[in-house]
């Protein structure tokens, strides 16, 4: 399984909610006040899902800029781990993760009202997605999200290990190793997070 496979109710959620802002914001009347109470959460809830996701691209990204060249990589990924390190030892995700309890409350707060407009099989979908994500908070922080950040964690130390020793073509082992593990999920991750940047510019315009 890849390890980023737990964001996947994540881009579910992403994916109904993109397709009901479409609908949102062809609206004429934008001052009604239920297209503007759905939008408002509509906003809140794409900030609260691209948390993790942001997350893991931030940490990631300068890892994967670093070029392979044995020259120049060991006073490259010095300071790339130094950053690294002042985050993972600094932090305890609580800011940086999306919140399932938050989740639920967005949902409770939709679930309230009659949707006026998307099909029966959108809100569906964004319920649904949202009512996995929402219960569950020891399966996504605890069993998922934790995992990976502790396996990250490891990779860096072991590329910095080699570092130290001078092995820098073990170090690039680790690296390669670790990003190939990552894969495509991860571009399909950050291609998701720029969706979701952009869905909140195209809310936070309408409101």
């Amino acid at each position: 399984m890849n390890p980023l496979d737990f964001l996947n109710p994540i881009n579910i959620a992403v994916d109904a909610g993109k397709k009901l802002v479409d609908v949102i914001v062809t609206l004429k009347d934008r001052q009604d006040r239920e297209t503007t109470s759905i939008t408002a959460d509509l906003t809140d809830l794409m900030e609260e899902l691209r948390k993790t996701h942001s997350t893991i691209v931030k940490l990631v990204s300068p890892l994967r800029r670093i070029a392979d060249n044995p020259k120049t990589f060991g006073d490259d990924f010095r300071g790339v781990y130094n950053d690294f390190r002042d985050f993972y030892d600094a932090y305890d995700f609580g800011n940086e993760r999306t919140h399932c309890h938050k989740l639920r409350q967005i949902r409770n707060r939709m679930l309230k009202r009659k949707p006026r407009f998307g099909s029966s099989q959108l809100w569906n979908d964004l319920y649904q997605s949202l009512g996995a994500l929402s219960n569950a908070d020891f399966d996504l922080i605890d069993n998922q999200y934790k995992p990976f950040m502790a396996w990250f964690d490891e990779t860096m130390n072991k590329i910095n290990q080699h570092v130290g020793n001078n092995d820098i073509s073990q170090a690039l082992t680790e690296k390669q190793l670790f990003l190939a593990q990552l894969g495509p999920e991860y571009d399909k991750n950050k291609m998701i997070l720029e969706e979701m940047t952009d869905l909140i510019g195209k809310l936070t315009t309408g409101l």
